[in-house]
């Protein structure tokens, strides 16, 4: 697994091993940041990365332009990946891990919102067709929600969907907070 593009274009970064993540393909992460800089002005936004794994998307994220990255893992040893791919590119990136449930997480009021939230949730989690709804509201005006799911889910018919696409078993669908 590497970056796919941007300053750290295909740096490696590592994965934990064992099954207890499933990083999301650079195909489909390659695919999923085109819909996003079509979209979203990557300079210098705050992302939050939820079900964070490696930790791939936000660094994406970061390699993008982006300034700030809160990322949420439940798992130890997910994080220790995290950890150790931020040392590999820049020990100085500006960002947080947070070892809790992203459910939680979306749970807590927040500060100041986020540009961009990403999340990539375990496929048989329950509770995913809440994920949006719980989402938005910690998105600034125009922010994006993008969610990474089984193509045997469908968030086409949600109001706040703009885009959906299959990328072999997975689906990207992506949410806009839209402005007052």
């Amino acid at each position: 697994m590497r970056i796919i593009a941007g300053r750290f274009n295909r740096r490696v970064l590592i994965s934990p091993e064992g099954n207890e993540t499933r990083p999301t393909t650079d195909r489909t992460r390659e695919s999923m940041f085109n819909l996003i800089v079509s979209r979203l002005d990557m300079d210098q936004i705050r992302v939050l990365d939820l079900f964070a794994g490696t930790g791939a998307l936000g660094l994406e994220s970061i390699s993008r332009g982006a300034g700030h990255v809160d990322f949420v893992e439940t798992s130890a040893i997910a994080g220790k990946a995290i950890r150790a791919n931020i040392a590999s590119l820049d020990p100085q990136i500006s960002h947080h891990i947070h070892q809790e449930d992203a459910f939680r997480w979306l749970q807590k009021p927040i500060i100041r919102p986020y540009s961009l939230i990403l999340a990539d949730p375990p496929y048989h989690l329950d509770g995913i067709s809440n994920l949006p709804e719980w989402a938005l509201p910690k998105l600034e005006e125009d922010g994006l929600f993008v969610l990474e799911h089984d193509r045997r889910i469908g968030f086409s018919d949600h109001e706040a969907c703009i885009v959906s696409r299959t990328y072999g078993k997975s689906s990207i669908s992506i949410f806009s907070r839209p402005s007052k």
